[in-house]
């Protein structure tokens, strides 16, 4: 059945540059305002389950926009309510205040609502520049953007849909020593390097730590304790300074095209050992489709 955004959506659910200065009050503002609308709506159950699912996973899935989401067991229909600031309200401390948030519930006993409502709000944002568009436009520019046109019926989740496009990220001339603070301090194990174009050049993963530690020539011995005394984990540390990263990352990654099917994507995760895809436009990354981010997007939006 073809689905279309203003099924989900009406203007009285569009707030125009909000007041509210923080994460929780924006929520707050767009579940009143449902509630205004939507018979027998219960806020309180609302509010709780997209703060739980938030502070498991914070929902910024593009620069300047927020998606919190939520499946709720009592709604019978999906319904969407946005919110639009030009100062910015923080969702994630690690990524650029947003400016649009898109709030969108699905019923519990339809997973496949909120992976449609996604990629139509994906193929309306496809040629935004949203903090941009947000500086300009109007109440009414905002409502045509999401009500113009249906979803396509034959179209079918994307990496594109499912990818992170504001990744960690680390540059062939950062230093080990960078990489090692990025990964333990991000708690991630691999991450993107790039040039200063934007172009991949490969990936640095915590086994690259370990591989600096111990190279390959060692682990042909049976018996390593005529090395312990050197302490091969210091003796990598005391060179992360002087170390780049061009020389140290991997480039046997897997990479996609944007267009790629999501559920080839899970191919490649089940056959592959893998935690990560690199989507590439050419040779410029474009974004990253992780095991977790993937799973969670589609098994507990």
């Amino acid at each position: 059945m073809t689905m279309k955004l203003s099924d989900c959506l009406i203007r009285e659910n569009v707030l125009f540059e909000i007041e509210a200065s923080t994460r929780d009050a924006a929520l707050a503002l767009l579940v009143k305002r449902l509630e205004e609308t939507k018979d027998g709506f219960n806020s309180a159950a609302v509010i709780a389950a997209l703060k739980q699912r938030e502070a498991v996973l914070p929902t910024v899935i593009a620069p300047g926009v927020a998606l919190p989401h939520a499946r709720l067991e009592t709604l019978e229909q999906p319904l969407i309510a946005i919110a639009t600031t030009r100062r910015g309200i923080v969702f994630d401390e690690d990524k650029a205040p947003v400016h649009l948030i898109l709030m969108v519930l699905t019923p519990e006993n339809d997973p496949s609502a909120y992976l449609r409502v996604l990629s139509m709000l994906s193929t309306a944002l496809k040629d935004v520049k949203t903090t941009e568009f947000i500086a300009k436009a109007s109440a009414e520019d905002v409502c045509a953007l999401f009500n113009a046109g249906t979803g396509d019926p034959a179209r079918v989740l994307l990496a594109s849909d499912v990818m992170d496009t504001a990744p960690v990220t680390l540059l062939e001339s950062d230093t080990l020593k960078k990489a090692i603070e990025t990964l333990c301090s991000r708690r991630v194990l691999d991450i993107p390097v790039i040039d200063e174009e934007g172009d991949l050049r490969g990936v640095i993963g915590m086994e690259d730590l370990l591989r600096q530690s111990l190279p390959q020539h060692l682990l042909w011995m049976e018996n390593l304790a005529p090395i312990l005394h050197f302490e091969p984990f210091a003796e990598m540390i005391k060179k992360d300074r002087e170390t780049k990263l061009a020389d140290v990352l991997h480039e046997d990654y897997i990479s996609v095209t944007s267009d790629t099917p999501a559920v080839q994507l899970a191919k490649i995760f089940l056959m592959k050992p893998v935690r990560q895809i690199q989507v590439l436009e050419g040779r410029r990354l474009a974004g990253v489709v992780s095991l977790g981010g993937f799973s969670t997007k589609l098994f507990w939006a």
